[in-house]
């Protein structure tokens, strides 16, 4: 009779292992999911890094150029930005 107890705790302790060792292989390879994930996001992150640094240095260059009028610079006043003149909303053209 303690044969077949030893066997049946045997069969149980294969079984419980065979679980583990799937739980580990599942485990291993979201783990690698993640890490996938990972690479990525920081590959994107530094994307948007590079395009926000440009953005910011094209934003200062815009702004060093409409802040330029002859108050200072050499530019004669003649050569100062007037107000834009405002959208064209009204075309005569699209009522006919």
């Amino acid at each position: 009779m303690g044969g077949n107890y030893e066997k049946s705790m045997y069969n149980q302790l294969m079984d419980v292992m065979e679980r583990l060792d799937a739980i580990e292989n599942g485990l291993r390879m979201e783990n690698q999911e993640h890490k996938d994930d990972v690479n990525r996001l920081n590959s994107k992150i530094n994307a948007l890094k590079h395009e926000n640094h440009i953005l910011k240095d094209e934003n200062a260059r815009l702004k060093s150029i409409l802040n330029n009028d002859s108050s200072n610079t050499s530019l004669p006043p003649s050569a100062d930005q007037k107000g834009g003149k405002p959208a064209n909303t009204y075309n005569e053209k699209q009522g006919d």
